[in-house]
């Protein structure tokens, strides 16, 4: 694919997934079809199509994708490191996210955001819950399960929150804050 094909199909992409957003904004996932799509991206149906075959594709893609760059930073400092210090991870989350928070915002009222921010989180949960145990040898496990429960789903909602300006902070203040809430109980703090 020559440069300026593949920076169409980008752009068309990026014009589709920003539609979607926008659209899911607006009017349930449901209830959206190719056509609000193509309308609201100004592409036309052959376009849509050359990239997905319907709008479960593209919701599909965008969660996905969405969630293989959050892990990207999981995987980044190596799991050790981002338990031992939550505030970078959460940063560069939030510095991520803050790229084209409209975007994430949009996509944060509907599902689509929740569902791959629940997937990070569960994936972080499990990977946290395997150290505590392999480290912690006299650990009540049903105490250490509901702890971490709470820790990665305020986290969590606490960054959903900033994204949707519900709290007013910077990046590094929401890094900072679930940082401090994280090591409050260092019983199970690596």
């Amino acid at each position: 694919m020559a440069k300026a094909e593949y920076r169409s199909a980008v752009r068309s992409k990026n014009l589709i997934k920003k539609a979607v957003a926008k659209l899911i904004h607006e009017k349930e996932i449901a209830k959206i079809t190719v056509s609000d799509i193509i309308r609201e991206a100004d592409i036309s149906r052959g376009t849509f199509y050359a990239h997905y075959s319907d709008v479960g594709s593209v919701l599909e893609q965008i969660e996905n994708e969405e969630l293989k760059n959050l892990m990207g930073y999981v995987d980044h400092f190596g799991l050790e490191n981002v338990v031992c210090n939550i505030f970078d991870l959460i940063k560069q989350i939030c510095d991520y996210l803050s790229k084209d928070k409209e975007y994430y915002r949009m996509l944060a009222q509907s599902n689509v955001l929740n569902n791959f921010l629940w997937r990070l989180v569960e994936v972080y949960y499990e990977r946290l819950l395997e150290i505590v145990y392999s480290q912690q040898k006299k650990v009540d496990k049903n105490e250490a399960n509901a702890y971490l429960i709470y820790v990665t789903s305020g986290a969590k909602s606490t960054v959903l929150s900033w994204l949707n300006d519900e709290i007013d902070l910077t990046t590094e203040e929401v890094a900072n804050i679930v940082s401090k809430l994280v090591k409050l109980n260092t019983k199970y703090y690596i």
